[in-house]
């Protein structure tokens, strides 16, 4: 299990009220919605460059595929 860090910060009293009423609407903790709020943020700015997922390789399966005719069978208009 990943190590823990606790993050402490001061709200105005408006603040915290909205964000205790935005949290009861969407039925989760304060908790759980200042984590959502953490990750948007934090992927709003990292740049998609540091992005984990778009630094995979690609893994040989040994199946063989043809995508020659994806793009007809994708966006092709069906035929009446």
């Amino acid at each position: 299990m990943p190590r823990k860090k606790v993050v402490q910060t001061e709200l105005v009293e408006q603040e915290y009220q909205l964000l205790q009423k935005t949290a009861e609407k969407r039925g989760v903790t304060i908790k759980h919605g200042l984590r959502e709020a953490i990750q948007q943020w934090i992927s709003a700015y990292t740049p998609m460059s540091e992005d984990p997922l778009l630094k995979v390789k690609p893994v040989k399966t040994g199946v063989k595929t043809d995508s020659s005719r994806l793009d007809k069978l994708l966006y092709e208009e069906k035929r009446k």
